[in-house]
């Protein structure tokens, strides 16, 4: 895709991506026209918020201590994962809210940086106890400016 129509496409982005997830595509990852099954991409954006996460608080990343929830998300395709690419997802955030945060991700072919697709996912922070939402916590709002800003 070219520059013009990411851009006509895709949610402007501020700043270069800190995160980079490498992929490993897997034989159940493809389906029968040989490409990446649109279901599978969700499972790369989890595997780079994980890697995101672990990154923002310098490998002491515990589940327990950032309850988020995936509140939206959407997705933009653009040209299909083939077999055989190198494939890694880059990851950032690009908005923290009160109780929520959003992040972008973006597949790229890492060869070519051939824009596979872009994602925005908002996440909203609850309280394990009690399933309700609650402000994001300092620590993790700091520790998210942090690594954003290169520091």
């Amino acid at each position: 895709m070219d520059s013009d129509k990411l851009q006509k496409y895709t949610t402007p982005i501020d700043h270069p991506f800190r995160c980079t997830t490498a992929l490993q595509l897997r034989y159940n990852d493809y389906d029968m026209q040989g490409r990446v099954n649109n279901g599978t991409y969700y499972n790369y954006f989890d595997l780079a918020k994980m890697d995101y996460f672990r990154k923002v608080r310098d490998r002491k990343f515990n589940w327990e201590e950032l309850s988020v929830v995936m509140a939206s998300a959407k997705t933009d395709f653009f040209v299909p994962i083939n077999y055989y690419e190198n494939i890694v997802v880059l990851t950032q955030c690009t908005h923290i809210g009160n109780k929520s945060l959003t992040l972008a991700h973006r597949i790229i072919n890492s060869d070519t940086q051939e824009v596979k697709c872009q994602c925005s996912q908002v996440l909203v922070y609850i309280n394990r106890k009690t399933g309700l939402t609650e402000p994001l916590p300092t620590l993790w709002r700091q520790a998210i400016t942090t690594y954003e800003a290169g520091e």
